[in-house]
């Protein structure tokens, strides 16, 4: 039992112990930190942070950015590139999902696939803007954009009127 009191006791003074000591060491932090001591910590960072660069982003980049997405998104998962199709287009031209797929089978083609823009037209309507784009396998296809990157797909300009 004297035993068990000496380790009690013992213990109680380790905590008490370490108690001080951290109470000692916490109030030094802070307390002896000169601004030259991180004066070139920032030096090799000048320039380049804190920055905003601009690009400008043409048409151009614009219709060939969402032709290449349509075509990626049509190879990888369809039924996401059943979703970009305008819902107005869709209930005009296709019955399902399965009529959507018919018409990607009949126009994928290497050229298709190559997802390139060989002309392209540009019609503004309210607070939508239309992008008209022809590829290189002759397919038309009309991207009426909301905001950047939101954007819905027609597959041709003759099945609806724009």
């Amino acid at each position: 039992m004297k035993d068990l009191k000496i380790k009690d006791i013992f213990v109680l003074v380790l905590i008490v112990v370490a108690f001080v000591v951290l109470l000692i060491e916490s109030s030094k932090i802070g307390k002896n930190i000169k601004i030259s001591d991180y004066a070139n910590f920032d030096s090799k960072y000048t320039g380049a942070t804190n920055q905003i660069n601009y690009i400008k982003v043409t048409e151009s980049d614009i219709v060939q950015k969402y032709l290449a997405d349509f075509v990626n998104t049509v190879q990888t998962n369809r039924e996401e590139a059943y979703k970009l199709i305008d819902d107005y287009y869709k209930e005009k031209t296709f019955n399902s999902i399965s009529d959507f797929n018919r018409k990607m089978d009949i126009i994928s083609s290497k050229l298709f696939l190559d997802a390139t823009v060989t002309s392209y037209s540009v019609k503004y309507d309210n607070k939508t803007k239309y992008f008209f784009i022809k590829d290189a396998a002759g397919n038309i296809f009309v991207f009426k954009e909301k905001n950047i990157m939101d954007y819905t797909v027609y597959l041709d300009t003759t099945s609806i009127d724009l």
